[in-house]
């Protein structure tokens, strides 16, 4: 028993070296968010390791990186610009309807965050995946939310908890603060992609036959 315990090849080994690398990885997006305009960049790298980690490829955590940072810097910038100022004047028209009591203008906010909610769940870990240009991955990302809603709810909630919890709950943020620096956004998309990995998965399948 406590041979197979310590054994390097094992279970336990196994999940502590993922919790290392997880660790790793929630450093280097941390860092490499700071400038806020490179957290696409980032976020794409981010998804890139994790999807090689899914398929027990743990060698090279920083240098996958890197690489990934640097090979999809220009598309995932442009398209995490974009999503950006999307997000800011939706909000500003959340903010407008809520002072002038409009209904029109608080239904247009509401859809436009839900469609920047759907191309974010989506968008980096299809440039992650695929080679393809910034309009077609936006598109790609449009159609997978729409086509795979229950799994798009599911994330959006394994996110909302524990953000809205740190947000709105002084306690609770404390609690966690640790957890967000440790492993906390490299953990969540982990799980991120453990549920995005099978729809990729069954498209391959798909197209091969």
């Amino acid at each position: 028993m406590f041979k197979g315990f310590f054994d390097p090849e094992g279970p336990f080994a196994n999940t502590m070296n993922r919790i290392g690398s997880l660790i790793v990885l929630n450093a280097l997006w941390i860092v490499c968010s700071l400038p806020v305009f490179t957290l696409g960049a980032s976020t794409t790298a981010l998804y890139t390791v994790l999807l090689h980690l899914l398929t027990g490829d743990d060698s090279h955590t920083v240098r996958q990186f890197f690489k990934a940072f640097k090979e999809n810097f220009k598309r995932a910038t442009g398209i995490w610009l974009i999503l950006l100022l999307g997000a800011a004047v939706f909000f500003f028209d959340l903010y407008f309807a809520g002072r002038t009591d409009s209904f029109w203008w608080r239904l247009l906010a509401v859809f436009g965050l839900q469609v920047v909610g759907m191309e974010l769940t989506f968008v980096f870990p299809l440039l992650a995946r695929y080679e393809n240009n910034w309009r077609a991955h936006m598109c790609n990302a449009a159609t997978l939310a729409v086509t795979h809603l229950p799994r798009m709810l599911l994330i959006w909630v394994i996110w909302a908890v524990p953000i809205a919890g740190s947000i709105w709950m002084e306690e609770v943020f404390y609690a966690l603060l640790g957890i967000w620096i440790l492993i906390g956004f490299a953990g969540l998309s982990y799980v991120t992609a453990q549920i995005i990995k099978p729809i990729y998965d069954k498209l391959e399948q798909d197209q091969k036959k």
